[in-house]
């Protein structure tokens, strides 16, 4: 049993193509290889036979990277549970929860519950989660307690941007992204399951991918781009940057940047900021194939006329993106302060990390 389900309809939720989930749902497939799918959105997911798929960028982290379709509505479409999952699966496939003879009915005339084509769907209301009432108590817990962000940022992302709240229901972080005329029309969520529950990072279902978190500074030609709201954050407590336009594209896709860049021609400069490990450093300097190398994120907006380049976390450190280097600072402050006697003055940037400027690797 998963909730109210029997062990049938959660196998037959099993049987949901997560091609045709996955573009209700506001994504783009794209064909790899026999039987193999990507998102356009994010290009470390891959699609197995229509019936599983992982997130290779996020294999080692437990909770995102990939499974069933039931785990795919709850990391990347911000579905809150198991059982709300299976009940999206089995209503798409046309399946009457209540109904006891579903499943005779199902083997009569299997294509009057098959999954319509989604272009003859009505897309998936973009609805933002309530907040809650009162302060965001568990979300400046997990910000400033576990990912050592200060009050500071958190502050300025909560309360001077108002583009970050906390769910009332699942107590989830909601960061949400503006349009130049000021309307939400992205907003992702992540939980903060290291103290509080599960643990998942998803989009709010409904979003228009076209956007991303911005932050946008009209006296700036300068440009950051982030892979996640939270590497932004700590990108901000370290280098004391709150000059510059910044945006989060929710991945390595770039059509958030390419949309942010048409509305905002003042922007001359951009500098990628993305994780170091294999999906960011694909995506900003392309990869090796037969017959030369695909182009990157690097490359292709120089092409464009735009000053491009890489600033990334020294990599002798072993961080993988700028919240671990964060953390990586800090617990190194401290033990110099233990050592020494010496504290740092919090309020200074603590590094200027190095920047890798040109077009190619």
């Amino acid at each position: 049993m998963a909730g109210r389900f029997t062990e049938e309809q959660l196998a037959q939720a099993k049987e949901t193509s997560l091609t045709e989930l996955a573009e209700y749902y506001g994504f783009h497939p794209k064909r790899v290889g026999n039987r193999l799918y990507t998102l356009l959105e994010h290009d470390s997911v891959r699609i197995y036979n229509d019936r599983s798929w992982c997130r290779w960028s996020r294999a080692g982290i437990r909770g995102e990277g990939g499974g069933s379709q039931i785990d795919f509505l709850i990391q990347l479409c911000g579905v809150g549970s198991v059982a709300e999952a299976i009940h999206i699966l089995l209503d798409f496939q046309g399946i009457d929860t209540g109904d006891h003879t579903w499943r005779e009915k199902l083997d009569v005339a299997p294509a009057r519950h098959q999954a319509a084509p989604v272009k003859d769907r009505e897309r998936v209301e973009f609805v933002l989660p309530e907040p809650v009432d009162g302060k965001f108590r568990r979300a400046y817990a997990y910000l400033i307690q576990t990912r050592k962000l200060s009050q500071r940022v958190v502050d300025y992302f909560v309360r001077d941007l108002k583009i970050l709240y906390e769910e009332r229901k699942h107590h989830n972080l909601v960061f949400v992204g503006k349009d130049k005329e000021g309307n939400i029309r992205y907003a992702t969520k992540r939980g903060t399951a290291d103290v509080y529950g599960q643990n998942y990072c998803g989009d709010v279902a409904g979003n228009d991918k076209n956007y991303g978190i911005n932050i946008i500074n009209p006296a700036s030609n300068r440009l950051r781009v982030f892979e996640a709201s939270i590497d932004l954050m700590s990108y901000l407590d370290l280098t004391g940057d709150y000059e510059s336009n910044k945006l989060v594209m929710g991945g390595v896709d770039d059509h958030p940047l390419a949309r942010l860049l048409e509305d905002y021609p003042h922007i001359q400069e951009i500098g990628f900021c993305l994780d170091n490990d294999k999906a960011g450093m694909v995506a900003v300097y392309g990869k090796e194939e037969k017959n030369g190398r695909t182009e990157g994120l690097l490359r292709k907006y120089a092409n464009q006329g735009y000053e491009t380049f890489v600033e990334m976390v020294p990599r002798e450190t072993g961080c993988k993106d700028w919240n671990e280097y964060l953390i990586y600072r800090k617990e190194n402050a401290r033990r110099a302060e233990n050592y020494t006697g010496i504290k740092e003055n919090p309020d200074e940037p603590e590094i200027q990390p190095r920047r890798v400027r040109g077009k190619s690797r």
